[in-house]
């Protein structure tokens, strides 16, 4: 019997850790740009849904193709369009954010190849409280 507790308890703690690390965060409508050139820049773009009572942070992104992979936001300062990295995006709880062109972005730099329309990347996506959630990016020519 009490094998069969601990077991009982296990698969409980299980089931609890996973919920956490994606449940609550939906990733949908990823696409990246196309590297034509290895080592150049690259943008990465997404839309987060927060289905938590809580409010949650997309804290950093990684790839198995970039080294250095940093969040960054376009921002208008004296009539000048500016990039610029951000320590995190804030997803209110019940709420949704669109990382697009113009906006928030990821950008992967130094990457390791070239990728055209059609292939895709994976990014790990980590967030302060519904941990790590691992994505493959269409390459996409434009903004579908």
């Amino acid at each position: 019997m009490k094998k069969l507790i601990i077991s009982a308890v296990f698969l409980m703690a299980l089931q609890i850790s996973a919920y956490a690390q994606s449940g609550n965060i939906i990733i949908t409508q990823q696409w990246a740009r196309p590297i034509l050139v290895e080592g150049r820049p690259g943008g990465a773009y997404l839309h987060i849904q927060n289905i938590a009572d809580i409010d949650d942070k997309l804290i950093s992104a990684s790839s198995s193709i970039s080294a250095k992979v940093e969040i960054h936001e376009h921002t208008m300062n004296d009539g000048v369009m500016k990039m610029g990295k951000v320590d995190f995006i804030k997803i209110p709880a019940h709420s949704e954010v669109q990382l697009k062109p113009g906006g928030y972005h990821i950008m992967l730099f130094n990457t390791k190849k070239k990728y055209a329309p059609g292939e895709t990347i994976d990014l790990t996506l980590n967030f302060e409280n519904a941990g790590t959630i691992e994505k493959t990016f269409e390459i996409l020519a434009k903004q579908p």
